[in-house]
């Protein structure tokens, strides 16, 4: 998570007010760059979270939030201006908080919404092969499991794992043979791609 420092009250999310005739993804560019200090690549999608309207949210003002999340990987954020403060993975920073206004809550959503991605919620649903696309390709099953156990929080059974992930993976060939990772202790790890036709952001 990116914190804004520039508050003079205490420590907020990287915001702005929307201006007149700017839309909401222009405006969430223009937070990146003025803000965080990131340009926004064409592989970063701000995800909509949700409205966050309480009334009493900001004593300056009335004002409603259209809270996005956006994942990034950590190498991405070097540039970053604001400070990045871990979180758990139920939403809580790691140094202790707290934000100001309700940005704990919006954090909190962030987080939900993320290991909702990565979860294996239902028996028959499908859960796409790291789906916000912080493992860079070509990888193992293996890293791919630590990926997810590491978003949701808790181990996942690795049979199971590999066998809900193949059919949104295909292996890595040269000259039609397999190729294998180098340098990974015990059995040979065969190195796999996502498939090109699964969209990840759906």
């Amino acid at each position: 998570m990116v914190q804004d420092r520039t508050d003079p009250d205490g420590q907020a999310l990287p915001g702005a007010f929307l201006r007149e005739r700017a839309t909401v993804a222009a405006s969430v560019a223009d937070v990146f760059r003025r803000k965080v200090g990131v340009e926004p690549s064409r592989d970063v999608h701000p995800r909509l979270l949700r409205l966050f309207d309480d009334p009493d949210r900001d004593s300056r003002t009335w004002a409603i939030s259209a809270a996005h999340a956006v994942s990034m990987r950590e190498g991405d954020l070097e540039s970053a201006t604001g400070t990045l403060v871990p979180v758990d993975v139920d939403g809580r920073l790691a140094d202790g908080g707290p934000l100001l206004f309700d940005h704990d809550a919006i954090v909190s959503a962030a987080v939900r919404n993320l290991r909702e991605r990565y979860e294996f919620r239902h028996r028959y649903a499908d859960t796409l092969p790291d789906p916000d696309g912080f493992l860079a390709e070509p990888f193992t099953l293996y890293q791919l499991r630590k990926v997810h156990e590491a978003v949701i929080g808790g181990a996942l059974h690795k049979d199971n794992f590999n066998r809900r992930m193949k059919p949104f993976v295909e292996p890595v060939l040269r000259d039609g043979e397999p190729v294998f990772a180098e340098g990974v202790r015990g059995r040979p790890a065969g190195l796999y791609h996502r498939l090109s036709n699964v969209d990840r952001w759906e």
